[in-house]
C-alpha cells in the first residue's frame, strides 16, 4: 500500500459485513414488501460487468441497487451509510431473493450505453425512470 492510500475503515468494513449478513438472514423470512417486489417482477437487472446494477421499482420511487452493498433509498442513504444501522432496506432483500429464485427482468444485455445511463440518471433524479418503463413495456 502506498503512503497516500488510506486503509479501509474497519468500522465501514464491519458495517458492510453485518449488512450482507443481515440481507441473507432477512431474505430467509422476508418482509411482505420484498416478497411483493419479487412476485410482481419489480426487480430489474440493468447491468452486468464491470458492475452488476439493479433497479427495484418501489412503492414511491425506483431505487438503484448494488447487490449486497448499496441502495439509493432514503433508509439506506440516511441510516445505513451513517452507521446508525446495518439492517437492510427491502430493496436489497428483494434483489437477493430475486437472484435466488431467478425471478427478475434482465435488461442487462439489451440496453445500450445511452439507455443504461438514462435509466441510472432518471432513477437517481427520481422518482421513476421513464426509459426503464419504456424498455419493460417493449418486452410485453
Amino acid at each position: 500500500m502506498q503512503e497516500n492510500e488510506k486503509e479501509p475503515s474497519p468500522v465501514r468494513g464491519s458495517i458492510l459485513s453485518m449488512l450482507r449478513e443481515n440481507i441473507l438472514k432477512t431474505s430467509e423470512v422476508p418482509p411482505s414488501s420484498a416478497k411483493s417486489a419479487v412476485g410482481e417482477l419489480k426487480v430489474i437487472k440493468i447491468s452486468q460487468a464491470p458492475l452488476e446494477l439493479w433497479v427495484v421499482m418501489g412503492r414511491e420511487s425506483d431505487y438503484l441497487v448494488i447487490r449486497g452493498t448499496y441502495c439509493s433509498c432514503p433508509h439506506f442513504t440516511i441510516r445505513v451509510v451513517n452507521g446508525e444501522t446495518a439492517m437492510p432496506c427491502y430493496h436489497l432483500v428483494a434483489v437477493e431473493i430475486a437472484v435466488r429464485q431467478g425471478r427478475f427482468h434482465d435488461l442487462s444485455l439489451s440496453l445500450s450505453k445511452d439507455e443504461l445511463q438514462d435509466i441510472v440518471l432518471e432513477v437517481l433524479a427520481g422518482p421513476r425512470s421513464i426509459t426503464l418503463r419504456r424498455k419493460l413495456y417493449m418486452l410485453r
